[in-house]
């Protein structure tokens, strides 16, 4: 029998609005940018810190995935052979609030602590701060992917390596074999982890003994950047 069944039934009428109101006072905080050019076990380390995240699983000087324990919220690391360059956050859609409020209250939120946006569309909003650019995305559905709203802050080196991954990308994929369509697992996914399949002890795959050194990034336009992501 579910728990909310044994509760009095006006003991379940109040604990129910305040559950509710603890996770929209939740949603309506702006994820923390950590600081640019830490390591990924930094990273890992100050995601986790007070609690409020977990380490859903990692790839080694590349990424490291976290998801909350409080919200639907889940985040990506994004690293430069092994050095923070990005920070993706995203929170699905969910029984309390929809995409469409949700990309709203990031986006009120936002404004509320950096001021208006450098420029501002119905579906996106981008800021150019200090060494960061800001954007704050409605996410659609698109394949198997939920809808929700997706915070994104990028910082020195992000451009230089999404190109690096792309040229990457299209290198192998012309290098290899046309592959055989794979099935895909049931479930819903949110950032590339499927959303009923992530358990506190995911470990990824052991990483190399060593990862490559990233160089030097280049300093960070955040004007020019924002301008790029606007026009």
């Amino acid at each position: 029998m579910p728990i909310i069944n044994r509760i009095p039934r006006i003991a379940a009428l109040v604990l129910i609005p305040l559950l509710s109101a603890r996770a929209a006072r939740a949603q309506e905080a702006l994820p923390r940018v950590l600081p640019w050019g830490i390591t990924g076990a930094e990273a890992s380390t100050q995601l986790q810190a007070g609690g409020e995240m977990r380490i859903a699983t990692t790839r080694a000087g590349r990424e490291v995935y976290a998801i909350s324990t409080k919200t639907p919220l889940q985040a990506v690391a994004i690293l430069s052979r092994d050095t923070l360059v990005g920070l993706l956050y995203f929170h699905a859609e969910n029984g309390i609030a929809t995409a469409r409020d949700l990309f709203a209250q990031a986006l009120t939120t936002a404004e509320r602590v950096h001021g208006p946006p450098y420029c501002r569309r119905p579906d996106h909003a981008v800021w150019a701060l200090d060494s960061t650019v800001l954007e704050v995305r409605l996410r659609r559905p698109q394949g198997d992917g939920a809808r929700g709203a997706e915070i994104r802050y990028t910082g020195p080196g992000y451009e230089a390596e999404m190109a690096r991954r792309a040229a990457a990308t299209a290198a192998a994929a012309a290098a290899a074999p046309r592959p055989r369509p794979r099935s895909v697992t049931g479930g819903r996914r949110l950032l590339g982890v499927a959303a009923d399949s992530v358990a506190p002890d995911t470990i990824a795959a052991p990483p190399p003994p060593q990862v490559e050194a990233a160089p030097a990034p280049t300093p960070l336009d955040p004007v020019a950047a924002a301008r790029a992501l606007c026009t």
